[in-house]
């Protein structure tokens, strides 16, 4: 799924990419034998500096990834890079135990790491951040994202935030809080992700959905949300502005769930259970919410929900139901403004779904994309820029390859074909797909599909409002876009038109 990028500071990999000032050689915990220096800057080891270190690339001013002079440094607890065969005590593991590489390393490695980037103990592989070892193996606790070894099961874009599952069933978010979506945090936003969902050992969150609120879905199919409940798509007991963390125990062993602007759902192999608001029949039903409402549907390999609809798969077959305000269910919205019941779609074989505020596209097992609804911004990518109610073929250009997942923000959408290449089409009106001004200086939305420039492949994209971020096969999450609540994660609040590596940590 997502792909993670790697920063490298003269091959060692830094995990720490806020600037900060340290106090003591513990603060500077990116890479293994990290020092303070009398300046209060983060040095690390390297050997193509005289002295052994060189200032943290993050660091102030000039110091920025220069070599430190030899009488900077505090000189506490600092071991020589090149002799030492001990680690130092800031080295740990996902699971506070050392570990060694499983084909050459004899002394303990750090997973602790930021996007996924490592900390380079000297061993050739394995490492948070580093190459994958023979087979795909990685050190404890990581996986092999592709080519690099990382923690990051899922990301999920919100309207304002962003969330990652850690191979821990931790989940980390970063954006915008005024709703309390982000769970663990108090402040109104977080430039860099905080801790939303702790791992619990015995049962660890394996998926995360997000809009305006926050739900998640642990190993043994239980819920959890947390966020906006104005309407009660949290906890449709006491609906309430905000809700902090509350178990959905109404839906036991749910095994697919998804999340609207204003309503819930999720699938226990018998029934879709939703709630929330249901002025658009979004529930399944026709009864005013927030529910919970139950419809019988069976097992369901796939449920999905845009801004006030949802859909399911079954049997490669697609069902819709709830709003048809922009023909987003493939029927003329003056005749049929709702759906209240799951209504078969006219598409065949299909792989996967996904939904936009208006729009619905779908991606069938022989990689062909077709889309429907809203299409003023090119979300459907038929390079007509009108509504379609009846689904209409994505072409994407020649040299793609054949499509393998798909992904919808609000008003753009996004493809990742068998090569790992992005392929997105709609608003650019933020910088959601980080296209350049054509000559007239305009670049607002592109009618159809364009090459979304990475320098690593893709494994997994999700969409937000106005932001975009991936997960790539070099174990880093990216994204671009609007930051004006920190949902990039880069640490600032500044919009970016390229892509920004993630400060996450795999702890």
């Amino acid at each position: 799924m997502p792909v993670l990028v790697v920063a490298v500071v003269s091959g060692h990999g830094c995990l720490q990419f806020a600037a900060f000032n340290c106090e003591q050689d513990p603060d500077c915990n990116s890479v293994t034998g990290g020092v303070c220096t009398a300046g209060g800057e983060c040095a690390y080891p390297d050997d193509g500096c005289g002295g052994g270190l060189r200032y943290d690339q993050h660091a102030d001013g000039d110091l920025a990834g220069t070599c430190v002079d030899l009488g900077a440094t505090t000189g506490m607890t600092t071991t020589d890079p090149s002799s030492s065969s001990s680690p130092t005590s800031l080295e740990t593991t996902l699971s506070s135990a050392t570990t060694s590489d499983p084909e050459t390393s004899t002394t303990p490695t750090s997973a602790t790491t930021g996007s996924e980037s490592g900390t380079d103990t000297g061993d050739a592989c394995g490492a948070a951040g580093d190459t994958c070892c023979a087979a795909g193996a990685c050190d404890p606790g990581l996986t092999c994202l592709g080519v690099s070894c990382g923690c990051v099961a899922q990301i999920e874009a919100g309207e304002r935030h962003t969330c990652a599952v850690l191979n821990s069933g931790a989940v980390l978010c970063w954006g915008a809080n005024d709703r309390g979506q982000l769970g663990g945090s108090i402040d109104l936003f977080e430039v860099s992700p905080v801790v939303a969902v702790a791992p619990v050992p015995a049962d660890p969150i394996r998926q995360v959905r997000a809009v305006d609120h926050t739900c998640v879905n642990s190993q043994l199919g239980n819920v959890q949300c947390f966020g906006a409940n104005d309407s009660g798509q949290v906890a449709p007991f006491v609906p309430q502005p905000n809700s902090p963390i509350a178990p959905a125990s109404w839906v036991p062993f749910v095994s697919r769930f998804g999340v609207g602007v204003s309503h819930s759902c999720a699938a226990d192999g018998v029934s879709v259970v939703c709630w929330g608001a249901n002025g658009q029949s979004q529930l399944t039903g026709v009864e005013p919410g927030p529910g919970p409402i139950s419809s019988g549907t069976g097992p369901v390999t796939a449920l999905e929900l845009g801004g006030n609809f949802g859909c399911l798969i079954q049997s490669a077959t697609l069902s819709c139901w709830g709003s048809n305000n922009q023909g987003q269910l493939a029927t003329d919205p003056a005749v049929t403004p709702t759906i209240a019941t799951p209504t078969i779609m006219p598409v065949t074989e299909v792989a996967a779904v996904a939904l936009g505020r208006t729009h619905t596209c779908s991606l069938s097992s022989g990689g062909v994309i077709q889309c429907w609804g809203r299409g003023d911004s090119g979300q459907l990518g038929d390079g007509t820029g009108t509504q379609q109610l009846s689904p209409v073929t994505v072409t994407l250009p020649i040299e793609a390859g054949v499509p393998i997942a798909i992904e919808a923000g609000d008003q753009h959408t996004c493809a990742v074909d068998d090569a790992g290449a992005l392929w997105c089409w709609g608003s650019n009106a933020n910088g959601q797909l980080m296209l350049e001004p054509d000559g007239m200086g305009f670049d607002g939305y592109t009618l159809v599909p364009v090459r979304i420039q990475l320098d690593a492949g893709v494994l997994a994209v999700t969409g937000g409002v106005t932001h975009t971020c991936v997960l790539t096969e070099e174990a880093q999450v990216l994204c671009w876009g609007t930051n004006s609540s920190g949902q990039i994660g880069n640490g600032t609040t500044n919009y970016a038109f390229e892509p920004q590596v993630v400060e996450l940590a795999c702890g």
